[in-house]
């Protein structure tokens, strides 16, 4: 061991790529974009599942020293979470963090996942742990990963501080932040696609490439996945390659809903060929590379190595960039009332309807989203729009919340009260989360929580390794036995609501709500989607059927219900995006159009009532004043 660890040392200061023991020791520290630290008797002394645990300071140090070296540090323990988090709050290092995977599985694949969400090479990874299996797991997974042991801390920590880079600002840390997020939404969205179109992806090109010489620099040095010439030019160079009138060179700045990325691609060409074409691994998956090669009209590029995307004149037009999402007229200009709120209810199809509306002041939004609560953090959460979950929010007490709390599916947030509070002009609602989740009752409580495919209950421990394995839905849940137990203990499955007993629940919603109140209610689809392949999905156009048949039972002849019939814009299997509950841009922008003319035609109606009730009540105020004040004479 003492070898093994000498050899270290040298190869921070040499060029020792591995050693007869088999580890990648760090033969270059500039070419760490993210460490990876293990937790007990690495970070910190002691167990903190066991005995009160201690910071090793040089770790600290190193942590807090290579993020201002623009160096990333990520977490992979085997501990429960929350003791460890709360641990490391308490020292003020939490915020130093990102994509952090702390549970008792095996490390060398949640390592792998955690590098490939963070769209970066292995080669580029020190992976610190006391535990030389873990490390030897590590390399199996990822073999150009570089290892290191504790004992080595001093020495990384020294030569790290001689890197020429600075990033006070922590950006490339805030960075990844804004990345992990991403992420967590984008696992709540039906497609990729879907994720991107609603990203709202915006970027610019620029010219002044000479006034950020030493930026770009640094990009065609850092880039490799995204790098598609190679060519690694000096600062000479570039000088010279921008001051060639026939060179056409630019950078490319990205910004999106979720962040602003400042500097993230450069490009230079000349006689129509690529000469630079590269960009940063943050901006991996948002389709940049095919739309900036498009913009430069598919000059010649010899692609040099592997890259991690692939572009050309055949590739798939990008055309979610420099989008506006809210691209219509549809801002309600006619309604002169501030008073008319509209509350939005519902999953994927209300989300993307609404990203069509401009007017957002006027709506409140209850849409799946991704917990943010430690106890489920990144999460997604669906079932606040079931209708069972809705219902049970006229009524559930902040004690029978807690309780389902502490469950890893569920929030304090999945049953907020504001549909029956709140004073709403319309209230639409859809009903596809009905047709898909299961629910489960409290066996000594009786609240119920909705979630996942109804087809795998939680219960069952038939189903348990899938749910572990995650080869079934889980919501972004990574589930332990232990959950699984205690729901299986806790809590009995009642399983797929009937299409009756939906109708029922609409029922006391529409009963509920504030009176005067217009209830849109949003069927479901009715025409097969022939390119199904999940089990839960099967038949689910006839169940749709059944559902909206009952539905009409329900409400008919009743006043202040709109049933929304998304059969009438669905008119062919080109109308689908990848399942029967999600359409096509262009379906969703119609029924927008709808919308929009409903909600006006409403609010005016409202206006008018109010303008009769205060001509009214002037009016009789006003032969009132006559009868008190006679006339004179």
């Amino acid at each position: 061991m003492a070898i093994c660890l000498l050899l270290f040392r040298v190869g921070i200061c040499a060029s020792i790529c591995e050693n007869e023991w088999g580890f990648t020791v760090v033969e270059d520290v500039s070419k760490i974009k993210l460490i990876i630290w293990d937790l007990d008797e690495t970070f910190w002394k002691g167990t903190v599942s066991e005995e009160k645990v201690v910071p090793i300071p040089k770790a600290r140090d190193l942590v807090l020293m290579s993020s201002k070296k623009g160096i990333v540090n990520s977490i992979c323990s085997k501990n429960d979470e929350k003791p460890c988090i709360d641990k490391l709050k308490e020292w003020d290092m939490d915020k130093y963090f990102v994509f952090n995977s702390i549970n008792w599985q095996p490390k060398g694949q949640r390592i792998k996942g955690t590098i490939d969400s963070m769209n970066l090479r292995s080669a580029n990874v020190l992976f610190i742990d006391d535990n030389i299996q873990n490390l030897e797991e590590a390399k199996y997974y990822c073999p150009d990963i570089m290892t290191a042991l504790p004992d080595s801390l001093d020495a990384l920590y020294e030569e790290i501080s001689k890197l020429d880079k600075s990033d006070e600002n922590l950006s490339r840390l805030e960075s990844y932040k804004v990345l992990q997020k991403k992420n967590q939404i984008r696992s709540s969205m039906s497609s990729n696609e879907e994720f991107l179109r609603q990203s709202d992806i915006h970027v610019e090109f620029h010219t002044d490439c000479m006034q950020n010489l030493d930026r770009l620099h640094e990009l065609i040095f850092r880039a490799n996945q995204l790098n598609f010439t190679k060519v690694r030019s000096s600062k000479e160079e570039l000088k010279s390659l921008f001051e060639d009138n026939g060179a056409d060179c630019g950078y490319i700045t990205a910004r999106d809903k979720y962040g602003d990325y400042g500097i993230v691609g450069f490009y230079a060409v000349k006689d129509n060929r690529v000469i630079h074409l590269l960009f940063s691994c943050r901006t991996l998956g948002m389709g940049l590379e095919q739309y900036t090669y498009e913009y430069l009209g598919f000059p010649e590029l010899n692609v040099v190595g592997d890259v991690s995307v692939k572009i050309g004149k055949d590739e798939p037009k990008v055309t979610w960039i420099n989008q506006n999402i809210r691209t219509t007229d549809n801002e309600f200009e006619d309604i002169k009332t501030a008073d008319f709120k509209v509350l939005m209810k519902g999953p994927c199809d209300l989300n993307q309807i609404f990203s069509f509306i401009k007017n957002e002041d006027m709506f409140d939004c209850e849409f799946t989203y991704v917990s943010r609560e430690k106890q489920s953090f990144g999460v997604t959460i669906e079932g606040m729009n079931h209708t069972t979950q809705i219902v049970e929010s006229y009524s559930i007490t902040k004690e029978q919340i807690n309780e389902l709390c502490a469950l890893p599916v569920c929030d304090s947030e999945m049953f907020p009260d504001n549909i029956y509070k709140n004073n709403y002009g319309m209230i639409f609602i859809s009903i596809l989360t009905d047709a898909n989740l299961g629910l489960y009752r409290k066996k000594d409580g009786g609240q119920i929580f909705a979630f996942g495919e109804y087809t795998y209950p939680l219960t069952d421990a038939k189903m348990w390794d899938k749910y572990l394995k995650k080869e079934v839905y889980t919501a972004n849940c990574t589930f332990k036995r232990q959950d699984l137990e205690k729901i299986a203990d806790e809590y009995e499955f009642i399983g797929r609501l009937t299409p009756e007993e939906t109708a029922k629940n609409l029922r006391f919603i529409y009963e509920h709500i504030k009176k005067g109140t217009q209830l849109v209610i949003l069927l479901g689809c009715e025409k097969e989607y022939k390119d199904n392949i999940l089990e839960a999905w099967n038949d689910r156009h006839n169940d749709h059927k059944k559902l909206n048949s009952a539905i009409r039972r329900e409400f008919e002849g009743l006043e202040n219900v709109t049933l929304f019939d998304v059969n009438e814009y669905i008119t062919s299997d080109d109308d689908f995006n990848d399942s029967i509950n999600h359409y096509k841009k262009r379906v969703y922008y119609l029924m927008a159009e709808r919308f929009t003319e409903m909600i006006n035609a409403r609010a005016n109606a409202d206006i008018a009532r109010q303008t009769s009730k205060l001509n009214l009540a002037y009016l009789t105020l006003k032969q009132r004043i006559k009868k008190i004040i006679k006339p004179h004479g």
